[in-house]
């Protein structure tokens, strides 16, 4: 046989070799990352708000949004545990307030549009927070406000109809005194309004202030807890049990400015089996100081209010 042949053959010989073995074992290809496709997306043009949801994160988180202006994204905030979920506006599309927070809607009354991004952090009753964007020539985050517990969420109220004022306040509730003496579900949680000023969410003490409650309804509310059947048994506070109606008046009447009206509840509602006043009122003070709202509460029931009706400092749960 020529040479020619003879070495074409060898030649041959891996090259047949290599597409047998390509046709028993295919290549395997590196497999593309999974596309995302947001679950909600507005736009107010030139922004466009993303929520996305990741069935398959693994990383401890599994939802995220992103906020894009002109194509390019300006803000992202990632979940930190599984569960948690976030919604652009309210968390409910039939919520009366969701259409007061739709993107682009005027919420802080400086004459730019805004977004509002609510954040549930899932579990049992906790919890709900809000994120609020200005969405102007300049994009900026104005703060965050930390409604706490109950997916009912916080309240958009619309100013006063007597009111020359545009912008949307924030009616949440302080749980300083969740599970304080007794079970969350009785827990009291006065509310608190808030209002953005000054480049913050601060504390709206005119709006928060609120006619005496009448005597004829202390009175009431008064016998209600003195006659509270578990008081019957007596003993010594903390141990002997107190109806909660008791601190949730006593903050009620705090919360709108009738601070002293609170104290003279507390003497006439006071169950006559029980001993320990004196150390209630202690551990109430103790309690109600803890609180991230109680420094604007305490101005708004001084003798001397301050001129200016917001509160001197931003409330530490509306940070930027």
């Amino acid at each position: 046989m020529p040479d020619f042949f003879v070495s074409v053959g060898r030649a041959a010989v891996p090259a047949l070799l290599i597409l047998i073995l390509s046709a028993t074992f295919p290549t395997t290809t590196r497999a593309e990352p999974p596309i995302i496709t947001p679950h909600q997306e507005e736009t107010m043009l030139p922004y466009v708000a993303r929520i996305y949801f990741d069935a398959k994160a693994n990383d401890g988180s599994d939802s995220y949004f992103e906020i894009l202006k002109s194509d390019k994204r300006v803000y992202l905030q990632k979940a930190t545990r599984k569960g948690e979920k976030f919604f652009i506006g309210t968390m409910y599309k039939d919520d009366p307030d969701a259409t007061l927070v739709k993107m682009g809607m005027d919420v802080t009354g400086d004459g730019q549009p805004n977004l509002v991004i609510s954040e549930w952090l899932g579990g049992a009753n906790c919890c709900l927070t809000l994120h609020i964007f200005e969405l102007g020539p300049i994009f900026k985050k104005l703060g965050t406000i930390d409604a706490g517990y109950g997916d009912s969420g916080p309240h958009f109220l619309s100013p006063p109809k007597d009111s020359k004022a545009t912008d949307l306040s924030v009616q949440i509730h302080d749980w300083t005194f969740a599970n304080w003496n007794t079970d969350f579900a009785d827990s009291p949680a006065p509310k608190v309004i808030l209002r953005y000023s000054d480049n913050a969410y601060r504390i709206a003490s005119d709006l928060m202030r609120a006619p005496p409650t009448s005597p004829s309804d202390l009175a009431t509310r008064a016998s209600t807890v003195k006659n509270y059947p578990p008081s019957a048994k007596g003993g010594e506070w903390p141990r002997a049990q107190v109806s909660p109606d008791l601190w949730g008046t006593m903050l009620d009447l705090i919360y709108s400015g009738h601070a002293e009206e609170a104290w003279k509840f507390l003497d006439a509602a006071w169950p006559p089996k029980i001993t320990g006043k004196e150390k209630f009122a202690n551990d109430f003070r103790t309690q109600l100081s803890k609180s991230k709202y109680w420094p604007a509460v305490e101005a708004m029931n001084s003798t001397n209010p301050p001129a200016n009706p917001q509160s001197a400092s931003p409330s530490p749960t509306a940070a930027k």
